[in-house]
């Protein structure tokens, strides 16, 4: 069965050099447009209570070696992503780590939850996770980003994974969420990763499976994955074919 993804989603890569700039928040918006959001938060609260209103970063310039941007509450993201015609209001592009975890068998996939409110059921490559503020930094430090969220959706411990340069930045084309993805290592197996995910992690995913090198070009043609992740496979297929070469 093939999948829509909602078009195709625009990748742009990273320079070696590349960071994320903290700017200062733009002035208030409108009273109407603010009221919307109120409203649209209440009645998603009023549905799921456990909805909080973290503080979480969006991107006002992208470019390959610089994302400039400032912190906003999570609940004017949520209103945007009910609401498109809020954007040009907003202008919201929240920022999310997208991670593909290698194990000495191959690389983890995750089937995403089929109660997720967003991509349920899709395979993803975790941890991902919006770019929150976990701390009162007002920098971003991609790394503790990522492993925080390795922590949260698969158990694992921060000195167990290694954390490579990131790759790309990804555009979902109906949210504009903007994904950063990277790679991160692990020496422990594929059966230990499970294990901690059984025993230690929340309930994003439902399901884990490892994917093999030799077996990622059939999972690519399956249309299943989540693009970033697809996007992060494929650049680890094509460089593996470089050092070879």
């Amino acid at each position: 069965m093939t999948r829509s993804f909602g078009g195709p989603w625009p990748a742009l890569p990273l320079s070696a050099s590349f960071r994320i700039d903290v700017e200062p928040s733009p002035p208030a918006v409108p009273a109407d447009i603010e009221q919307e959001i109120t409203h649209l938060w209440q009645q998603a609260c009023a549905t799921t209570p456990a909805l909080f209103n973290g503080c979480v970063f969006s991107a006002s310039c992208v470019t390959r070696t610089v994302i400039k941007g400032y912190w906003t509450e999570y609940r004017r993201v949520f209103a945007q992503m009910k609401n498109p015609a809020l954007f040009p209001f907003l202008r919201l592009q929240p920022l999310a780590v997208v991670g593909l975890v290698l194990t000495p068998d191959g690389y983890v996939l995750g089937r995403r939850n089929p109660s997720s409110i967003y991509q349920g059921n899709f395979w993803q490559s975790p941890p991902a996770g919006s770019i929150e503020k976990r701390t009162d930094a007002e920098s971003i430090n991609l790394a503790e980003q990522i492993l925080a969220e390795a922590t949260e959706e698969l158990g694992l411990d921060a000195k167990n994974l290694q954390v490579e340069q990131p790759l790309m930045a990804v555009r979902h084309p109906h949210t504009r969420v903007l994904d950063i993805g990277l790679v991160l290592k692990t020496w422990l197996t594929f059966e230990k990763v499970e294990e901690s995910w059984k025993q230690h992690a929340n309930k994003e995913y439902d399901m884990l499976t490892c994917v093999p090198a030799k077996n990622v070009a059939t999972w690519l043609e399956q249309n299943a994955i989540l693009p970033t992740s697809q996007y992060l496979l494929q650049h680890e297929q094509k460089s593996k074919t470089l050092r070879t070469i």
